[in-house]
């Protein structure tokens, strides 16, 4: 039976190879040019006029993104959400603790579900395996080859979906050049139906329906995988209630997304709406998808930018607002035309996109496979001990 590199390595907790420091607010020392780099979970952000640390170094995200940590090289600074560490190199190399450090079951260890954050003391417990550091030398260069054709390979089709993004969001323009030269409302072309307001646990004796949150409704698609409940009179619960063909629109969420939504195709049946999710209910001069379309298109987007109410970190709209969207005041046999076209052009973009992010994903997933089985030993990189 063949051996496993790893069986020779000692085991041991990055504890007791690396000291944990803490980032600080970097306000007082930022600069506009020159400097030193200050790293958040993102990267380089910004510069400051001084640092906290000079060196190799894994920093890990404290607060918010804690998935991802990162390698420096240098003197830099850290924002307070992150930790950096002082690694011992005569034990540890920090580009093999990088390598490492991706591997950490960062979901488990998170305290907190709303904003997930990390201790120090939950890093330094990490158990490790550590080889010799030839050994390490070794892994991390064979790491640094093999990773940089996969990220190469992701760079490439991440651009392409780019690309195919901006063609898709070009071709929906087109489509619809020179149709909102004499607007309707949508308010007079559909009905715009409020949901359900939450509170209180409900009557017992009262049936349990399932209801739809902004977290469910996203950008083309209705997410079904978690589905809350309330408990409603039956007349009350009549008045939230979905059908087939009900465009979704969320009341609050990110700018980019605010005024885009979903066609409720009626997937679960009966199925109710919160508070802070508008359905659409088109009239018959308005198809529900050439609304869908045209909710994609850069009118209607600036509009709900430019309306938008803007909160701390999200954007809201209303009732109101949603009511006087501008919208192409053509017939539903013209819309009828535009949406076959347009559906047929976005069908092979849609496609190509889909291959694109499959694409991706199993490259990411090689690269995470590849990255474990190189760090605990798994695979042999052809230097001895």
């Amino acid at each position: 039976m063949t051996a496993h590199p790893a069986d020779r390595w000692s085991k041991t907790t990055f504890g007791r190879l690396a000291r944990i420091g803490n980032g600080a607010d970097y306000s007082s020392v930022e600069v506009e040019e020159g400097g030193y780099p200050v790293y958040g979970s993102g990267g380089e952000f910004r510069r400051a006029s001084r640092y906290l640390f000079d060196g190799e170094s894994v920093l890990f995200g404290r607060k918010g993104t804690v998935d991802r940590p990162l390698y420096v090289d240098g003197r830099f600074w850290t924002v307070d959400t992150m930790f950096y560490s002082v690694i011992d190199r005569s034990r540890l190399l920090p580009r093999f603790a990088y390598y490492w450090a991706t591997t950490l079951p960062f979901g488990a260890w998170a305290t907190d579900t709303a904003l997930p954050s990390m201790t120090s003391t939950a890093i330094k417990a990490a158990p490790i395996a550590l080889p010799s550091v030839p050994e390490q030398r070794a892994i991390a260069d064979y790491l640094d080859r093999e990773t940089a054709q996969i990220d190469a390979f992701i760079a490439k089709n991440e651009e392409l979906i780019t690309l195919l993004t901006e063609r898709r969001a070009a071709s929906i323009d087109n489509a619809f050049e020179g149709l909102i030269e004499n607007p309707t409302r949508l308010k007079y072309r559909a009905s715009i139906q409020t949901g359900v307001t939450l509170g209180g646990d409900g009557d017992p004796v009262d049936p349990e329906w399932p209801y739809l949150r902004v977290a469910n409704v996203q950008v083309g698609w209705v997410d079904l995988n978690e589905i809350k409940s309330i408990r409603l009179p039956e007349a009350k619960a009549r008045q939230s209630m979905l059908r087939p063909g009900d465009v979704l629109m969320t009341e609050g969420g990110d700018r980019d997304k605010l005024g885009r939504g979903a066609l409720w195709s009626g997937e679960l049946d009966p199925m109710l709406h919160q508070n802070h999710v508008f359905a659409v209910r088109v009239g018959p001069r308005l198809d529900a998808r050439f609304l869908m379309r045209w909710l994609d298109a850069s009118p209607s987007r600036r509009y709900f930018e430019t309306t938008a109410v803007q909160t701390t970190n999200l954007a809201s709209t209303n009732k109101t607002l949603v009511g006087n969207l501008p919208l192409p005041s053509c017939s539903v046999n013209a819309q009828l035309r535009l949406v076959t076209e347009l559906d047929l052009r976005l069908e092979k973009i849609d496609e190509a996109v889909g291959i694109a992010e499959h694409s991706v994903r199993l490259a990411r997933e090689r690269r995470a496979a590849l990255i474990s089985a190189a760090v605990t030993g798994k695979i042999d990189v052809g230097v001895a001990a």
